[in-house]
């Protein structure tokens, strides 16, 4: 039988902004803002990139949340009895026990009242932080490692609150998709996708429609697909698929 070989991945270079994360997280940098347009793959980094053998925790910050979401409450088991279940900031000042984890929190300045003013306690130095548990009384605070990446859609690092700037003193801005959130696409859709990720904003289209249109279209065929997820770029996104491909 003639010998087949597998097509070679593609490469795509790593932007300026991704090499500035990594080696902000390799000095050991363990507050730090990713801000910039959405569906660049923030959050995905934030929860992957740098040391997270402490384990990763998403927090998602809107006007509505209470400390629940952040310090954990009270939940019935099966048999009524109340149990105490963390929150994602102590899960991740825990860790795995010996070292704290990371948390991804993203868009904090959304938090508002108690909640904002308890996640700037929580997320200062390890020094100043702690958080009485109301069940043990024991006081808490994070194990050593334990590191905060935070995310935001804002477009001028300077229209964050003081506080927040304050507490996360590099702040990073995104322009650019990253390169393993584009590889979680169909090899067909990913040159496409990294070029218009980091498009001008008339042009743009995030990694996150491009996820869409790639589950919809295994279900509704590509112009279909693209029709719903794209409207009136449909077929300029179409074509720009096939002359990729093609290359």
């Amino acid at each position: 039988m003639p010998e087949t070989r597998e097509r070679p991945s593609l490469q795509f270079p790593t932007p300026q902004c991704w090499k500035d994360v990594e080696d902000a997280l390799g000095a050991g940098i363990d507050r730090l803002i990713l801000y910039g347009q959405p569906g660049t793959g923030k959050t995905f980094a934030g929860l992957t990139m740098g040391n997270v053998r402490g384990g990763s925790h998403r927090l998602v910050c809107t006007e509505d949340m209470t400390s629940a979401e952040v310090v954990g409450h009270f939940m019935p088991t099966a048999d009524g009895v109340w149990k105490w279940h963390n929150g994602a900031v102590v899960d991740g000042w825990n860790g795995d026990g010996t070292r704290g984890g990371r948390v991804v929190a993203d868009e904090i300045d959304r938090a508002s009242g108690d909640v904002f003013a308890l996640l700037l306690n929580m997320f200062d130095n390890p020094e100043s932080a702690s958080w009485v548990h109301p069940e043990t009384g024991e006081v808490l605070r994070p194990r050593r490692g334990f590191s905060v990446v935070m995310t935001s859609n804002i477009r001028n690092a300077d229209d964050l609150p003081e506080a927040l700037r304050d507490r996360f003193p590099v702040a990073i801005h995104i322009d650019q998709p990253h390169p393993e959130a584009v590889r979680r696409l169909s090899r067909d859709l990913r040159q496409a996708a990294f070029a218009l990720a980091g498009a001008e904003d008339d042009r743009r289209i995030s990694i996150r429609t491009f996820m869409a249109f790639d589950r919809l279209r295994s279900k509704l065929g590509p112009e279909r697909a693209a029709a719903i997820i794209f409207g009136h770029r449909a077929t300029d996104v179409l074509d720009a698929i096939r002359i990729d491909a093609v290359a």
